[in-house]
């Protein structure tokens, strides 16, 4: 499939998400946990960039790819989620989105060496992503983050 239809497919599926229910999640004090507004900061800049983003140079994605994408998603919400369909939905284009189209983790990151994922040097690098990866049907394998290594442990 192209890029380009995918994310016209990722629009189309978005476009009945309540994203102002996750947008006030940042700044509702109801939510204390800063991890969660972090996340839920990010999604509300991903919904926002799939919908200004235009694909210049279309390119081919494996269809096999995406349905592996999607039932490991399904897998995780099957096991930890109990039934959430919207938010299943929601995750799963978020996460097409952003390890297929814009390349980017699937994380909230940051420059700073210390956030468990960040940028530096033109890559991205993830402290978890060594032994997340091991999970069973761990989304980390299509991640664009690299290891940090040994030596990320210690910043």
């Amino acid at each position: 499939m192209k890029a380009s239809k995918l994310l016209e497919l990722i629009r189309k599926d978005l476009e009945s998400y309540p994203i102002d229910y996750l947008r006030n999640k940042v700044t509702d004090p109801r939510y204390r946990d800063p991890l969660t507004k972090k996340l839920a900061k990010y999604n509300t800049e991903v919904y926002d960039e799939i919908y200004s983003t235009d694909i210049i140079d279309d390119f081919e994605i494996k269809d096999g790819v995406i349905k592996n994408i999607r039932s490991d998603i399904g897998f995780y919400f099957d096991r930890y989620a109990g039934g959430d369909d919207e938010t299943k939905r929601f995750t799963e284009n978020i996460s097409l989105y952003l390890a297929l189209i814009a390349k980017k983790p699937l994380h909230p990151f940051s420059e700073d060496k210390h956030d468990d994922v960040h940028y530096s040097d033109g890559n991205y690098f993830c402290k978890a992503r060594l032994t997340a990866i091991h999970d069973e049907r761990s989304l980390c394998r299509y991640c664009v983050c690299k290891n940090m290594g040994f030596s990320g442990m210690f910043y």
